[in-house]
Parts: structure tokens; C-alpha cells; sequence
């Protein structure tokens, strides 16, 4: 029963040897996983950058808003804005992780290029058309209209943009026009305030339907719209088909309307968390939700149309699900979040193998080498054989001990060494060849000794046969 205890003690043992490194090794493991949860966390609540009121950004900003609560369980806001270029500020400035925004305006209102675009592309979601759009009841010319009585919703706004455009198109002058926001259009129309409003917005947009089906405005031709698109590589041409708004009591448009379209995009700001755009990606690729909210040219394209001529930089989370077999392992988040605390760390690690190595360092050359307490009783082997040279009958056991005891001590001395140590520190070699040289010194007084006394043998026994014969 005993040994069964102590087989049983014995084969524990190796279990507990070192619990503390097992402990830390555990809290570590705890610490990394609580850190990288951390890193990569959801917000509890997000603003999204819609546009006006009544337009189609507002729109579908509200219905991904509504499929982002619904699928991560994440308060969500939708900010109405000025359009474009006010969405663009809330993403870069952070007020905002996602929002809408039309390609090209920042360029064409503030001549901005890529050097200053910090914000980051998610997709392209359907094309906006410019529309010119006029009094139902009189007749408006845009080549030959007053530029005061030209209007677009707002000055930060991608219809500014198009406007802008377009009035250069025609050798107007774009600084002189003016704002309407979309629910004043049909009072403005209606009083002579404007002769005509230049929208860019999807064919969808409740704006469109609200002014041309309940008859508060016509469509204005645009003057020669295929130069007009030949002239920026920003413009698509595009055509309405007769009776895409409303086909009775009487079609709108009565024919084919004939104009250019530029991408309406979600952006995403350079700090929003790698997973919300994961899952907006996900939630505007998916077909029941293209299908919703009549995202018809994204639904024919596909993926290629949704990451196609991106204008800004593509988000590390959109990039993931366009090309999946390129997604890191670990959350880009969390990479980012702990590059500073990975490098104090580098730091704190190579600050300590530096410190071990200089205390090492200092300590053994504080102490005695190893093979100094060699050396020296090297040393009092020498010295005690200069005082034997041989000549006496006694000297040959004192030698023949003090060839053993440097045979000994050399066989000592080189069992604690390796073979590098042996064939690098130059102290081992200084030893051997002390010990050597010593060896030979003491097997030249042993020899001489053996010699001596032969020789004196040789010649008592010559002397002895002498008196022998002569008596």
C-alpha cells in the first residue's frame, strides 16, 4: 500500500512542478482573449449620414440603419443632412461610421483630389441620374434660363455638384444659382421663384415621385447630353424609358429621356470597427435587401458593380467580404488597437534580455573563471618540481605523483567544458598547453632519472664481474 502511495506521489509530482508558469501561462491566455473582445467590440450605438429629408439617401440610410439594429443588435441613428459633402465631414471627423455619399463631389465643388480623401469605400449602390426638372405650366429653356432662377437642394449637396456641372456644360455661371430644399420645390414653383431645379438622385427617390406623378413639375431636357458625358470620366449616359414614373392617365416621361448618371456609394469613416462593415457590406449585397429597397442595378452587377472604380480607399472590413480568401486571421482592430501595447512590450522584453545579459556579464567577470583554480594548481606543480631534479634514489615517486596529479587535474579541467567552449575561449587552450608543457618537463627529469640509474646499475655490475675474475 505504501509503494502504491508513493508511485502514486511520484507519478503526481511532475504535474505540480511549476504552477505558477502554468497560472500565468492561464491569466495570459485570459488577458489576450479580454483584449481582443475589447478590440473588437460593436458600438452600442451608431450614426449613420443620411441626406435631406425626402430624398433618397435619407431613404436608404433608414433602411440599412433598421437591418443593422435587426442583425447586430446595435442602437442606430440616422442623421439628416445637407447631402454630400456634410457626410463626408461627419465620416472623417468620426461623427459618423457610415454614410452616403455621390462620387466626384468633393473634386468637383472643392478641387480636392485623393491626397486629402480619408474616408473609406464600401460599395456602390445604384446610379444617381441628373435631372433637370421645370414648372409644369411654362416654358423653360436651361441654355437660355436666368442662372438666379437655377436652382439645386444645397450647396454641400452632390445635386450642387451636378448642377455645377452642367451649367458650365451649357457656358453659365454656376456661383450664381441657388437653393430650394426638396419639400419647398413644389411653393417655389408655384410662386416663380425658380425657373428650373437640377436633381441627382436614384430614379426611386420619393422626391421624383412626388413632383412628377402628382404633375408639380416636368422634365427639362438637358442641351446635347452626349458631350455633355464625354466630357467628364465621372458621367455615365443614361436613359429613362417612357412611362418609368407613371403610365396612366398619361406616361412620364412621354419618350425616352435622354441624360447621365454618376454612383451614389456608402462610405465608411477610416475609424469604424472591421465587423460593422463586415456586416453593412453583407446586408447591401444581399439580394432580399436589393430587392427592398430597389437596388436594381446593384442586384444585375453584382459584386463587380459594387466595388467597381472606388474613389477612396476600400475599408478593411469591405475588402473582407469582396475577397474573402484574403481576410487575416486576426480582427484588423485589433492588430491596430494593440500595435502600441505590442511594441512597449517588445521594448520591456529586449530591455530585460539586455539587462540578464550585462548582469551575467558582470558576474562572471566579478568571479573567478573556472579555470583559474586549474591554472593556479597548475602553478604549484611547477613549482613544487623545481625542486626535484631527479638525482636522487627518492626523486622518482615524488615525479612520477606530480605527473599523475597533472594528469589528473587536466582530465578534471577539460570534463567541464564543451566543444565550443574548447575550441573558443582561448583560456582552455592556454591551460592545456601549461599542462603540456608541464607533462614534458616532468617526463624529462623521470627519464633522466631512469636513465641515471641505469647507467649506474650498468656500472656497479661491471665493477662487481671485475673483483669477481681477479680473485
Amino acid at each position: 500500500m505504501q509503494s502504491e502511495s508513493t508511485e502514486q506521489n511520484g507519478e503526481d509530482r511532475p504535474r505540480w512542478k511549476f504552477p505558477w508558469l502554468a497560472a500565468g501561462l492561464v491569466l495570459l491566455f485570459g488577458g489576450l482573449v479580454g483584449l481582443y473582445g475589447y478590440q473588437t467590440r460593436l458600438p452600442d450605438h451608431i450614426v449613420i449620414a443620411g441626406g435631406p429629408p425626402d430624398g433618397r439617401y435619407d431613404q436608404l440610410a433608414r433602411s440599412l440603419a433598421a437591418e443593422l439594429q435587426r442583425t447586430l443588435g446595435i442602437s442606430t441613428e440616422v442623421r439628416s443632412t445637407r447631402g454630400s459633402l456634410e457626410n463626408l465631414r461627419l465620416l472623417e471627423s468620426g461623427e459618423a461610421v457610415l454614410g452616403l455619399y455621390q462620387s466626384e463631389t468633393r473634386a468637383v465643388l472643392q478641387h480636392i483630389r485623393s491626397e486629402r480623401k480619408t474616408a473609406r469605400f464600401v460599395a456602390n449602390l445604384y446610379p444617381e441620374y441628373v435631372i433637370p426638372l421645370a414648372p409644369p405650366d411654362r416654358p423653360v429653356d436651361l441654355a437660355t434660363a436666368d442662372s438666379r432662377k437655377i436652382a439645386c437642394n444645397d450647396f454641400l449637396s452632390g445635386d450642387h455638384a451636378m448642377l455645377t456641372l452642367l451649367l458650365e456644360h451649357i457656358g453659365r455661371d454656376p456661383d450664381e444659382c441657388r437653393t430650394i430644399p426638396y419639400l419647398e420645390l413644389p411653393a417655389a414653383f408655384e410662386n416663380g421663384t425658380v425657373d428650373a431645379v437640377v436633381i441627382s438622385c436614384g430614379l426611386d427617390a420619393p422626391v421624383l415621385q412626388h413632383l412628377l406623378v402628382e404633375g408639380k413639375a416636368r422634365l427639362l431636357p438637358i442641351p446635347f447630353p452626349d458631350a455633355f458625358e464625354q466630357k467628364h470620366a465621372a458621367l455615365t449616359r443614361q436613359v429613362i424609358p417612357a412611362g418609368y414614373f407613371a403610365v396612366r392617365p398619361h406616361p412620364i416621361p412621354q419618350q425616352e429621356f435622354r441624360t447621365v448618371s454618376t454612383q451614389a456609394r456608402l462610405l465608411a469613416s477610416p475609424t469604424a470597427p472591421v465587423r460593422l462593415v463586415e456586416a453593412a457590406t453583407r446586408i447591401v449585397l444581399d439580394p432580399e435587401f436589393q430587392r427592398r429597397v430597389h437596388l436594381t442595378e446593384l442586384s444585375k452587377g453584382g459584386t463587380e458593380y459594387a466595388r467597381g472604380r472606388p474613389e477612396f480607399p476600400m475599408h478593411a472590413g469591405a475588402s473582407h467580404i469582396y475577397s474573402p480568401e484574403l481576410r487575416p486571421l486576426l480582427n484588423p482592430d485589433f492588430v491596430e488597437g494593440t500595435e502600441g501595447i505590442r511594441s512597449f512590450l517588445v521594448s520591456i522584453v529586449a530591455a530585460i534580455w539586455l539587462t540578464h545579459r550585462w548582469w551575467k556579464r558582470r558576474q562572471v567577470l566579478s568571479q573567478e573563471h573556472r579555470l583559474d583554480r586549474y591554472i593556479r594548481a597548475v602553478l604549484k606543480i611547477e613549482e613544487d618540481q623545481v625542486g626535484i631534479d631527479g638525482n636522487r634514489p627518492d626523486d622518482e615517486p615524488k615525479l612520477q605523483e606530480l605527473l599523475d596529479r597533472v594528469t589528473r587535474l587536466r582530465q578534471a579541467a577539460l570534463s567541464e567544458f564543451n566543444a565550443h567552449e574548447l575550441n573558443e575561449d582561448q583560456a582552455v587552450d592556454c591551460f592545456v598547453e601549461m599542462c603540456h608543457a608541464l607533462s614534458d618537463k616532468i617526463s624529462g627529469k623521470l627519464t633522466r632519472h631512469c636513465l641515471r640509474t641505469a647507467l649506474n646499475d650498468f656500472d656497479d655490475g661491471a665493477a662487481h664481474s671485475e673483483d669477481h675474475s681477479g680473485s
